[in-house]
């Protein structure tokens, strides 16, 4: 009798287990960026049965640098690297579904690294990594948010991108007034 009690007991668990991992994956979807429309959205197609559907993706976690121009047009030429790359992949953000009218979410792709290994690369991440964008803490889902707060400040601490800019500012006699003559204080 207790050999039948564990035998059903781990049954069970491998079938919770595999619901598990396959309800994990479903919300990865192979994705078709084929236009930028705004510094941390983009449009992109997905096959939903014998369909294309389009949708307007926002990048999770990812704030861009308005009052910076250069930096903004920087983070689209970015984002344009990705029109019509295969394997581009999309999942979900922390709390959003399908069935929002602009999807939110993180864009991946599988990336060869130099060690001749394979692994996921994230776009938000990376965009962020790079100081093209700062982290939207409010999009950010739960389970990523330090892991871009980590890549923002490293991007900080090296002086990359926006923080470059920003460090100028900061360290230029005046706070950096000098840099725009007809702007109003």
């Amino acid at each position: 009798m207790a050999k039948k009690a564990i035998f059903i007991f781990l049954l069970v668990f491998l079938l919770l287990g595999i619901v598990e991992i396959t309800g994990a994956q479903e919300n990865i979807i192979p994705v078709t960026v084929i236009r930028v429309s705004q510094p941390n959205v983009v449009v992109a197609e997905y096959c939903c049965g014998k369909e294309t559907v389009k949708v307007r993706i926002k990048l999770a976690g990812v704030k861009p640098p308005v009052a910076y121009a250069g930096i903004t047009d920087l983070l689209k030429e970015k984002l344009r690297k990705f029109i019509h790359m295969p394997g581009v992949s999309f999942d979900f953000a922390l709390g959003h579904s399908s069935e929002e009218k602009v999807w939110v979410g993180y864009l991946s792709y599988l990336c060869k690294c130099e060690n001749d290994d394979h692994e996921i690369a994230i776009i938000n991440a990376e965009i962020i990594a790079e100081g093209l964008a700062e982290v939207d803490k409010d999009t950010a889902g739960k389970n990523m948010i330090n892991y871009l707060l980590g890549e923002q400040e490293k991007a900080r601490s090296e002086k990359k991108g926006l923080w470059l800019i920003k460090e100028e500012i900061t360290t230029t006699p005046g706070g950096g007034k000098d840099n725009c003559p007809g702007c109003e204080r």
